[in-house]
């Protein structure tokens, strides 16, 4: 997020809610929470905030994070669906007999 679209979005704030009155080091500090987060989607989240409550936002409250997609659950299906085709017998490994509530046969 540009330090021109932080500016849009505390002018927004301080135009909905009267008795907020940003300071240079809220500025500052919104310039720099703000600088990895999409506008877009703060923008939207604001626009939730100010509909469902009477006081002004704090940072968290409308802060999005990008998040590194990872494929750990689509990994773990494959080995789970790998495992089960491989043991017939339907038993349960030992090292997983302690964690189920299924006991091995």
């Amino acid at each position: 997020m540009t330090k021109d679209e932080v500016f849009k979005l505390l002018v927004l704030i301080e135009s909905v809610y009267s008795d907020c009155i940003c300071k240079d080091e809220t500025v500052l500090q919104w310039f720099q929470f703000c600088s990895e987060m999409d506008y877009e989607k703060v923008l939207t989240k604001l626009k939730n905030h100010i509909r469902i409550s009477p006081f002004p936002p704090t940072i968290g409250a409308i802060a999005v994070f990008h998040f590194e997609e990872n494929h750990f659950s689509a990994i773990l299906q494959d080995w789970m669906n790998c495992n089960r085709k491989s043991n017939k017998t339907g038993s349960i490994p030992a090292w997983l007999v302690e964690y189920s509530l299924r006991k091995s046969v």
